[in-house]
């Protein structure tokens, strides 16, 4: 049944909307995920948003970041040929997340580390790879100024650079002029117009009740699935490119990166929506579970047991509104 969602693009095509419809029926029928009517945009402020447009915005996001997502993995041939459950991975587990039912800073975060990991990925040791560096650097800079801890993607960004190509002078400048140039226009707009600039770098970024089942079950079927996932990559690295082993590397420190500041909140806080940052390449990973043959059929049996829970959820685990 796993071949239904990996190896057929009609299936994604058709599928990816109609889940992110059906999850967000559900949520309008049960209200188990509370809408926020504002959004903290970090050094821009906070905006308020008609839950109607949230949830319109969100799901366009939603769908976005599983298409790139599934684009990604197939344009730099992780893969011999082309396979879609990457996106199909991306909905089910990022609807374990409330940023999935309503626009907040997290989401537009991770729709723009997406994008970055995509520069990252194009980047091929030619001319045209100062742009890539360009655009990566600059995405890193609004993020961080609308969530200000993503600051720390910047390192990862400098290690990913230096795992692809040579890195020169000129990509340092790049890179530095590329990030600050976000913070200068929003410096820019602070001066004229006599504002204060107040960072939070410490505290958690929602402040949502944990259902303690619902976390367990979300936390011990990623783990799950990332293990063999792992055992799996290290099994299909033997035979692949020098070039895939390189991309490897981004793609890796992305996920500890997510990782960190989601242990970060669910220690210190007992929040878990930071969590949803692996999901930036989390599902590269676990692609490699699904085509194992070892793997295959428990990775496939984990994924159907998601699939059923994020529906199930709505009805016998979430409180009702």
């Amino acid at each position: 049944m796993i071949r239904f969602f990996v190896e057929y693009r009609l299936t994604w095509l058709i599928s990816a909307p109609l889940l992110v419809l059906i999850f967000n029926l559900l949520n309008l029928v049960t209200g188990a995920y509370s809408i926020s009517p504002s959004i903290d945009f970090g050094l821009l402020g906070i905006i308020d948003i008609a839950p109607g447009y949230s949830v319109l915005f969100s799901s366009f996001l939603i769908l976005l970041n599983g298409f790139n997502i599934t684009r990604i993995f197939n344009e730099n041939d992780f893969f011999d040929k082309s396979i879609y459950s990457s996106g199909f991975l991306y909905l089910v587990l990022m609807s374990f997340y409330h940023s999935f039912f309503h626009l907040n800073t997290l989401l537009i975060v991770q729709s723009l580390m997406i994008i970055v990991v995509r520069e990252v990925l194009l980047i091929q040791q030619q001319d045209g790879d100062q742009k890539h560096v360009f655009n990566g650097a600059f995405l890193l800079g609004l993020s961080a100024c609308i969530h200000p801890p993503s600051l720390l993607y910047l390192f990862v960004f400098l290690v990913s650079i230096w795992s692809l190509k040579s890195f020169l002078m000129k990509d340092f400048i790049l890179i530095l002029v590329g990030s600050f140039l976000p913070f200068m226009y929003v410096g820019s707009y602070y001066f004229l117009n006599d504002k204060v600039i107040l960072i939070d770098l410490f505290s958690s970024p929602t402040k949502w009740k944990i259902v303690v089942f619902d976390m367990l079950f979300t936390l011990i079927n990623c783990s799950f699935l990332f293990l063999m996932a792992l055992v799996s990559f290290r099994s299909s690295a033997v035979k692949s490119t020098l070039r895939l082993r390189k991309m490897m590397v981004p793609l890796v420190m992305f996920f500890i990166v997510g990782l960190g500041l989601g242990l970060y909140d669910f220690i210190l806080f007992f929040q878990m929506d930071r969590l949803l940052l692996m999901l930036v390449t989390l599902p590269f990973f676990i692609n490699y579970a699904f085509i194992n043959r070892t793997y295959s059929l428990f990775a496939g049996i984990l994924f159907i047991m998601a699939l059923g829970y994020s529906f199930i959820k709505f009805f016998t685990v979430l409180p009702h509104s």
